[in-house]
């Protein structure tokens, strides 16, 4: 007789979304490093801008090219903004995944001490068969002689 766990599909399936949440989680983590080295770009590139902005004053410019500078400069904030903005839902999806892959992971390893549990139990319930087989064998020998 073979040991059969009554709930083995019910931890495969945990199994399986554990490891799509981790997969999942994953792709959160590499988007928003992407994410994170795009919002230093636009910084550097803003911080670049406003430098040459201030070489720029050191020598007579037109009110035209200052204004065209300035709203550059701004832009580039909206957009750091707009990332910044980007980023923290990021970080809050990225949040809700790590407690849905916690909480996948604790259901699995309830699961598997209940397999262990039950594996236990068959495994002794199976030796106290062997034995009992083995005494009414041997009382078995002794009723023969």
């Amino acid at each position: 007789m073979r040991f059969v766990f009554k709930l083995q599909a019910l931890l495969n399936w945990k199994r399986t979304l554990e490891e799509l949440s981790q997969t999942r989680l994953a792709q959160k983590t590499k988007r928003l490093r992407d994410h994170e080295k795009d919002i230093q770009r636009v910084i550097d590139l803003r911080t670049s801008t406003v430098q040459r902005l201030r070489n720029k004053i050191q020598e007579p410019i037109s009110a035209s090219e200052f204004l065209v500078h300035k709203q550059y400069e701004e832009a580039c904030y909206s957009e750091i903004q707009s990332k910044e903005e980007e980023k923290e839902l990021l970080v809050r999806e990225m949040e809700s995944e790590k407690r849905d892959l916690i909480s996948f992971m604790k259901e699995r390893k309830v699961l598997e001490r209940l397999e262990e549990r039950e594996a236990k139990k068959f495994d002794l319930q199976m030796e106290k068969m062997e034995q009992k087989k083995i005494d009414e064998e041997a009382v078995m020998r002794r009723v023969r002689k």
